[in-house]
């Protein structure tokens, strides 16, 4: 079945160029030139939302704000608002992944069929299971994580896959490398997006009974995740 982009960008031109690339890998695209029409082409249910932050009737950080209240659609920002204190705010409040421009359309291309790799590959049988640490659990049948007696808790695609990464592999280190290979990302120095990832979901989850965080950071290695985990069917 075909994919769907939703591009949310208020210059044609730009929508054009990103149109024609996402084609040549088989991805159809709606667009929307502001806010408003980002909620209206959300009826038409698109896989993954390429996001610039320029609109002329919202910001866009704000409007990723309340898409995140209600949606899990995976996000992209492409935008020249790109300095590193955008992309730190941007992936903070729940975008996955931020290109800058002008940016190789190639790039750009990888970086989508990578959000939609990471959100649509189903679970195989004996991988339906649920994952316990704490008072939470992950269900990867759902994707959902919940905290006991409380309702499902929003993770984000890119949140899942490096939470369950962690919940796989407890008491291991963890390198930024590998980490972005879970992502399916290049993996470049300083690149700072895996680490305002992790802190979201140190974020999310909070600390543990003793107070101690859930995930450490390891100088010059990586992070690794400090909690038991048990699993069940």
């Amino acid at each position: 079945m075909r994919q769907t982009a939703l591009i949310v960008e208020d210059d044609p031109g730009t929508r054009h160029v990103l149109s024609s690339t996402l084609a040549t890998a088989g991805i159809d695209s709606i667009y929307a030139e502001n806010g408003a029409a980002m909620w209206r082409q959300l009826n038409e249910k698109p896989d993954v939302i390429i996001l610039d932050l320029s609109l002329p009737d919202v910001d866009g950080l704000e409007l990723l704000r309340q898409l995140r209240q209600t949606s899990e659609i995976p996000v992209l920002i492409h935008s020249t608002r790109s300095d590193e204190i955008e992309r730190i705010i941007g992936i903070e409040i729940g975008a996955d992944d931020f290109l800058p421009k002008p940016c190789n359309m190639r790039e750009l291309l990888a970086r989508t069929r990578s959000l939609l790799r990471r959100c649509q590959r189903p679970a195989a049988r004996s991988e339906m299971r649920r994952l316990h640490f704490g008072d939470w659990t992950l269900d990867t049948a759902s994707r959902e994580l919940f905290r006991t007696g409380s309702p499902p808790t929003p993770l984000g695609v890119s949140g899942y896959a490096l939470l369950t990464a962690f919940l796989e592999q407890p008491f291991e280190p963890l390198s930024r490398e590998h980490l972005s290979r879970v992502l399916k990302r290049e993996y470049v120095p300083y690149d700072r997006i895996i680490d305002v990832h992790v802190s979201q979901i140190r974020r999310i989850l909070g600390k543990q009974a003793d107070g101690s965080s859930y995930i450490k950071t390891l100088r010059s290695q990586g992070y690794v995740f400090i909690a038991q985990v048990e699993a069940s069917n």
